[in-house]
C-alpha cells in the first residue's frame, strides 16, 4: 500500500470516528414554543361527553389536558399559573417517564386546566423562576422555560 493510499485510508477512518462521536453527543434544544408550556391562544378544546378535552400541537406527543367540569367559555378566561417538571410511573414494573405539567386557572370555580406533555428524558428547568424542586410560578409561559436534552442521530 502506498503512502497516498495509507493517508487516504487514515483520513477516512478518522472522519468515520469523528462522525460517530458527533452522532452520540447530546445536544441541547434551545427554548422555543416547544420548550415551554403552551400559551392559552394555542390550546384547542374539544367537547366530550363530560366537559372538554384540550390539546396543543408541539413536537413529540404534543400537550394534552382535560376538565370534565369545564364549560365552553372557560378556556378564554384562563391564565397561566405554574409549571412543574415531574417523574411518573405507569404501573408496577413499568419504566419511569418524565413530563411537564402546566396549570391554568380562570375566574370561575371550575375554570381550571392542567396540560401535560411526556418526554423521553427529564427536562431541565431554565431561569431564576424555577425552585430547586422544579416548580415555577409565573404569569407568563415564557417565564418558565425548560430544555430537553436529546441525542442527535
Amino acid at each position: 500500500m502506498s503512502n497516498s493510499q495509507s493517508h487516504t485510508l487514515l483520513c477516512t477512518a478518522l472522519m468515520t470516528v469523528l462522525t460517530s462521536l458527533v452522532a452520540c453527543t447530546p445536544s441541547v434544544i434551545a427554548p422555543t414554543a416547544a420548550n415551554m408550556c403552551p400559551a392559552i391562544g394555542s390550546i384547542e378544546q374539544r367537547k366530550e361527553a363530560q366537559g372538554y378535552s384540550y390539546f396543543a400541537i408541539a413536537p413529540g406527543n404534543g400537550w394534552k389536558g382535560e376538565n370534565p367540569l369545564a364549560e365552553e367559555h372557560y378556556l378564554k378566561g384562563m391564565k397561566f399559573e405554574s409549571a412543574a417538571i415531574r417523574t411518573g410511573q405507569a404501573g408496577p414494573g413499568e419504566r419511569e417517564y418524565y413530563f411537564v405539567a402546566c396549570d391554568y386557572e380562570g375566574p370561575e370555580q371550575f375554570a381550571f386546566l392542567r396540560m401535560s406533555q411526556r418526554f423521553p428524558v427529564r427536562p431541565k428547568a431554565q431561569g431564576s423562576n424555577w425552585t430547586p424542586e422544579d416548580f415555577c410560578r409565573a404569569s407568563s409561559v415564557g417565564d418558565c422555560p425548560f430544555t430537553v436534552f436529546s441525542a442527535t442521530r
